[in-house]
């Protein structure tokens, strides 16, 4: 007779060793590929400690920009009638404008800051591996360090392309002699040809019609005035004629194509200083840089791609978890880096509010009829600022000069890494509609979790089940039910990152001649 595996005391399990497999689960499908999807490139997942929810209006500037939105309110009804609507001035308009885009302005802030923070490294081993999310430095301080006290090789073009790019020069610029009028003495200036003033010359006309284009068609988008309306309506076709025949004179007369063929070329050689190169990535820190109206701080701004995610369930995969697969084995062996030990990320626990210690569920949980299952979402994090393959080149070191950097090191490359930027995160892991679905076995456990929950916070492994959490200085209550044996937790939780891992850097090329 057959050894029956399937026994009521193998059935119950403690809720870090269930866990441990719904993760298991997940983390395959997360990095696991074949040709037509390949396994993921990056090197790590951390999961967090506890999930931050995250309401789809608290992502809303992704979609939107930073442009203030005036939505008219749906009317109330009292008693079956609906309420008269107060109008609102002009005035109070422009207020409620003004407000809507200082709320996307905190909305980008606090995501920013949580996409700048740099994933800790520690106990990361092997390729595609897990940990637990654990904070450390900002991304934005170390990389602004790197390019303010780092050196770059200094390139010199070849004879032959030196010559070209004077030659090129030679048609933009050219050199004459002019007296000084104070002095009298003959002096050498540089002016522009005649082959660019004519194309500034064409351009500005073309400019021109265009201005006045869109400015006819912004009016009679607006419709506040009749006559703007009537005016584009006929004359539209007079209008958009004039705009292409402004252009065609450009490229016929105005040296459109010689011109930009000269200033690609240019900028391509150029580009291929280090030095340039370097500078680009100074201005492009630069412009992302931003500050926030409401606390008056610096950020660099970072997004989430695509940035309507959060909107619709397009790229929204169902995931779910039952008996059959706690029977499949599914768990993060030591080959992945097993944490189970680490402060009990896998156990089933709350926290009271304003506290940091964490009350342990050890009840066991029937995986016969346990099920859990969420829609998840992967999206990469977009920060214009950075620029990893200047981290990664050999055509920079930092300054020997400077005594506080010269012996710093980005990453050592080593498993795990350490240094100023060991990793990266590239891209966030989001969940929403979570629910969970217990045996009848299960009401002790049930009963337990209830009474450890209260107003404070349940977490099970990444994953918040209740509590309260606060966005944009508002605290809110999650929204949960319980149903029976089960437990549904509405909305979207944020619960992890994959992350990459830096190799050696700096790690200069030792035969460059000459450092800037």
């Amino acid at each position: 007779m057959a050894k029956q595996t399937d026994t009521s005391k193998e059935r119950q399990v403690l809720p870090n060793v269930l866990m441990n497999s719904v993760l298991g689960k997940l983390y395959d499908i997360l990095t696991s590929g074949d040709t037509v999807a390949p396994k993921s490139k990056d090197n790590y997942l951390a999961w967090l400690s506890v999930g931050v929810p995250y309401p789809k209006e608290e992502l809303e500037f992704l979609s939107t920009g930073f442009t203030g939105i005036y939505r008219e309110p749906e009317p109330l009804k009292e008693g079956g009638e609906p309420v008269e609507r107060t109008e609102k001035t002009p005035e109070e308009i422009q207020q409620l404008l003004a407000g809507d885009v200082t709320r996307k302005y905190m909305q980008a802030e606090n995501l920013s800051r949580l996409l700048d923070l740099i994933p800790d490294t520690s106990g990361v081993k092997g390729d595609v591996t897990m940990n637990v999310w654990n904070p450390e430095n900002t991304l934005s301080q170390a990389y602004r360090h790197i390019l303010k006290f780092s050196q770059v090789a200094n390139f010199e073009p070849d004879e032959k392309t030196k010559k070209k790019i004077q030659r090129l020069r030679g048609l933009l610029q050219e050199t004459k002699i002019k007296k000084n009028i104070v002095t009298e003495e003959d002096e050498e200036v540089l002016q522009e040809t005649a082959l660019v003033k004519k194309y500034n010359e064409k351009l500005q006309n073309y400019l021109n019609e265009a201005l006045e284009y869109n400015a006819h068609r912004v009016n009679a988008l607006a419709a506040k005035d009749p006559a703007a309306v009537h005016y584009w309506s006929i004359n539209a076709s007079i209008l958009r004629s004039k705009v292409m025949a402004a252009k065609n004179d450009w490229i016929t007369n105005g040296f459109k194509e010689e011109y930009d063929q000269i200033a690609a070329f240019i900028a391509q050689v150029e580009g291929r200083s280090m030095l340039t190169l370097k500078q680009q990535y100074v201005d492009d820190m630069e412009k992302a840089r931003l500050t926030s109206p409401s606390s008056g701080s610096d950020f660099y701004y970072a997004s989430l791609i695509p940035g309507g995610f959060a909107e619709t369930d397009n790229g929204w995969t169902e995931f779910s978890f039952g008996s059959s697969d706690f029977k499949s084995n599914y768990a993060f062996d030591s080959e992945k880096g097993h944490v189970g030990a680490r402060a009990g990320f896998f156990g089933f626990g709350a926290s009271a509010k304003g506290s940091h210690e964490k009350r342990t569920i050890n009840k066991t949980i029937d995986t016969s009829s346990f099920k859990l299952s969420f829609k998840i979402c992967q999206t990469m994090i977009n920060r214009p600022w950075l620029n990893p393959n200047f981290i990664t080149s050999k055509y920079w070191r930092f300054d020997v000069n400077n005594s506080q950097f010269k012996n710093n090191m980005v990453s050592d490359g080593k498993t795990p890494p350490q240094g100023m930027i060991p990793a990266y995160t590239t891209t966030a892991i989001f969940i929403k509609d979570l629910e969970l679905k217990f045996s009848k076995n299960n009401s002790e456990f049930m009963d337990e979790m209830s009474k450890t929950s209260g107003k404070g916070r349940v977490g099970w492994g990444p994953f918040r089940l209740s509590g309260s959490y606060e966005n944009n200085h508002k605290e809110r209550d999650m929204e949960v039910s319980r149903e029976g044996q089960g437990i549904k937790v509405k909305g979207m939780q944020l619960i992890g990152f994959k992350c990459h891992m830096l190799p050696k850097s700096p790690d200069a090329q030792p035969d460059v001649k000459e450092w800037v």
